[in-house]
């Protein structure tokens, strides 16, 4: 696939046997990025679970225990950095942006080395400590093999293109068992058409890659919460308001994010990048030293906000440090997503609205997860712009339609917020930015 390939129809095809051949490699792609999706959970999870392992064996041992924790998260950092920049760029960050320019006809499709750098480099950076999520690399790896198997079936670039939405959404539902957010993810997100080859193909492969991952590690929710609900109406309103708050910090967000990239390529004139990847690995050790659940994947983190496991004058502070360690995170140039430590913006922003919530009026037992997880979703909206995909996202995390109501009411607001401030999605901030980049080099 080139950059001058057209626009392709929506599950165009020249035969039967062309749209049979499509179908069998949707399904096969939904197989393939679920075994890929499984692959990274259990790469990352030990991962995480060594620098665990790590924290607690090192305690005991003083200052010379906390010296060796930040010492191994410095390499693990350092190294993710410097093999993302020496052997596929493209793989640095997110990646979604990347998946929006190849489907738009915008930019050229990235190598196939990004997917061994995805993995590879998204295991040691967040198990090294990167606040980063891992819906990043498995969307991008999983785009990227299902338009290469396309190819293997002897698909047409329409057809191929098609695939490459397809296996994004999968991607996206292989890191949250999340099929229904994976497929709203390319109509909403991508903003492809609404046609059966692109939505049906979505949610069938998203459907397959879910069943394996739920196969091989549970299905037990990622955020379950502590009742089922439903939440009074009165709580509407509290609802809304972090919402219009979420949109608020989204754009703030955003716009953080971006000078930091700024700042983060300067930099990087001058020093090379991968000694930025230590750096940032010894500030990470650090954190994770006395904050050892905070670094990395988050996804843990925010399960114990909703779990009532920090307490609001804990939240003061670590909301102001999730924050500069996710921008931080994302700037150095490790494979990694924003998605889940936006759950653990949101979730803290929540637990400190209710704390102020409360020193107003009474609210239920119940309010605080519920307004955590709104302002879970609200965030996911006000930075992504993809206010249905975010709130379905959480009714999948959570196992809780109950509240799905308040998820949409917190992400209508947020997304009406940001809209009305003026700023841009991020990744149509991220894409422009790599337009400008390709333009300069050229």
């Amino acid at each position: 696939m080139d950059e001058s390939s057209p626009s392709p129809a929506a599950g165009e095809s020249d035969s039967p046997q062309s749209g049979i051949a499509l179908w069998l490699a949707i399904l096969a792609s939904g197989l393939l990025v679920g075994g890929l999706s499984v692959a990274f959970h259990a790469g990352l999870d030990f991962a995480l679970r060594q620098r665990e392992q790590l924290t607690f064996w090192a305690k005991p041992l003083g200052a010379a225990g906390a010296l060796l924790l930040v010492a191994v998260c410095a390499i693990a950092v350092g190294l993710a950095v410097w093999m993302t920049g020496r052997f596929a760029p493209l793989a640095a960050g997110s990646g979604i942006q990347h998946v929006e320019g190849v489907e738009r006809g915008v930019v050229k499709l990235w190598p196939l080395s990004v997917v061994w750098v995805k993995f590879v480099g998204g295991i040691l950076g967040i198990g090294g400590g990167l606040v980063l999520g891992r819906e990043g690399p498995t969307v991008q790896m999983g785009a990227s093999l299902a338009e290469h198997l396309g190819a293997r079936f002897g698909l047409s670039s329409a057809a191929r293109r098609n695939l490459l939405v397809v296996g994004a959404g999968a991607g996206l539902a292989g890191a949250f068992n999340a099929p229904l957010a994976g497929t709203l993810f390319v109509v909403e997100e991508l903003k492809c058409p609404l046609h059966p080859a692109i939505y049906l193909g979505t949610l069938l492969a998203s459907v397959v890659t879910d069943l394996c991952c739920r196969f091989w590690l549970g299905q037990a929710p990622e955020l379950a919460l502590p009742r089922e609900l439903p939440p009074p109406l009165l709580m509407l309103a509290p609802v809304v308001l972090v919402g219009a708050l979420g949109g608020v910090i989204g754009v703030i967000f955003n716009a953080v994010l971006m000078r930091a990239l700024v700042l983060m390529d300067r930099c990087k004139q001058r020093v090379p990048a991968w000694m930025l990847g230590v750096a940032m690995g010894v500030v990470l050790g650090g954190v994770a030293w006395f904050v050892p659940a905070l670094p990395g994947g988050g996804v843990v983190f925010a399960a114990r906000v909703l779990d009532g496991g920090i307490s609001t004058a804990a939240a003061l502070w670590l909301l102001p440090l999730s924050f500069v360690l996710t921008i931080g995170s994302y700037a150095i140039g490790a494979p990694g997503g924003i998605f889940a430590p936006l759950l653990v913006l949101g979730a803290l922003l929540g637990l400190l609205f209710h704390g102020a919530w409360l020193a107003v009026l009474p609210a239920p037992t119940a309010a605080m997860p519920v307004l955590a997880a709104a302002a879970m979703a609200a965030l996911f909206a006000g930075v992504v712009r993809a206010p249905l995909t975010g709130a379905v996202l959480l009714v999948e995390m959570t196992g809780s339609y109950a509240i799905v109501l308040p998820l949409i009411l917190a992400s209508l607001a947020a997304y009406a917020v940001a809209e009305a401030l003026g700023n841009p999605p991020i990744y149509e901030s991220l894409l422009q930015r790599e337009l400008r980049r390709l333009q300069a080099s050229t």
